[in-house]
């Protein structure tokens, strides 16, 4: 049998017990308003290139009703470009060492100084007739038919470009549709007409300056020439398909050329 001291003692802890209890910290509940959130399947916007004739490449739109042809014809010059012309290049550059090849397109170069002063005057730009006209002359003697390209030593004799198309510009002819001509690349309707004038002055260049050097075949000869003509181009020429970076390279390199020639016209 307890005693009443041990069971006064027993009552005195389970009250102080009972009192620490009730004067705890108090639980609260706690809901956080994101879990309160209905349920929905996961949203994001998604980003896209701009398509061609959306509002952020309005300013490189240049007039091109037959873009679905250009397009075919662009992909076939690059194709014709990858697998044959630059190979052909390739070993041009590699059997004819580096000086060889800087004279053979200062020849060139100096050969074409001829359309280049018809199509000044055709223009009536008499000052560029003077320079093209001095530039034939000191790199014909001095730099030895051409082979050298002294005149361009002095700023004053700077290269002067000029073509047909730009002859038909200056006269007032539009550019027309813009045209990607078969194996030659970015054009327009009036270039293009213009590429075929300066051919046939090329042509008839040859066919005197043969006649003047005796050559005895001038229809091979003449193959040969425009053989040379074309990797000397390429060989020059440091652009190449689809390494432009760029997802609308058709569009940008239409929109280059077509600013370019405005103002070679403009110039």
């Amino acid at each position: 049998m307890m005693r009443p001291t041990a069971v006064l003692q027993c009552i005195l802890v389970f009250a102080l017990l009972s009192f620490l209890g009730a004067c705890g910290a108090a639980t609260t509940t706690h809901i956080e308003p994101a879990l309160d959130l209905p349920v929905s399947k996961f949203q994001t916007t998604a980003n896209h290139w701009p398509e061609a004739r959306q509002h952020d490449l309005k300013f490189m739109e240049v007039y091109d009703p037959w873009e679905p042809m250009n397009r075919h014809l662009y992909n076939f010059n690059a194709g014709f470009d990858e697998h044959f012309m630059l190979p052909v290049t390739s070993g041009y550059e590699a059997v004819l060492p580096s000086p060889v090849r800087s004279g053979v397109s200062n020849f060139i170069q100096n050969v074409n100084e001829l359309p280049t002063l018809v199509n000044c005057m055709l223009q009536g730009k008499i000052e560029k007739s003077a320079i093209t006209s001095s530039r034939f002359l000191i790199n014909s003697t001095l730099g030895i038919a051409g082979i050298m390209d002294l005149a361009s030593e002095n700023p004053n004799y700077a290269l002067q470009k000029e073509d047909f198309g730009q002859t038909l510009g200056v006269w007032g002819f539009g550019d027309g549709p813009y045209f990607v001509m078969p194996i030659f690349g970015p054009s327009n309707v009036r270039d293009t007409v213009g590429f075929g004038g300066d051919f046939m002055l090329v042509l008839i260049q040859m066919k005197h300056m043969y006649r003047l050097l005796g050559v005895n075949n001038p229809q091979t000869v003449g193959y040969a020439e425009l053989a040379i003509r074309a990797l000397n181009r390429r060989s020059n020429t440091a652009f190449r398909y689809h390494e432009t970076g760029s997802p609308f390279e058709y569009e940008m390199i239409r929109f280059i050329y077509t600013k370019k020639r405005e103002l070679d016209i403009q110039h």
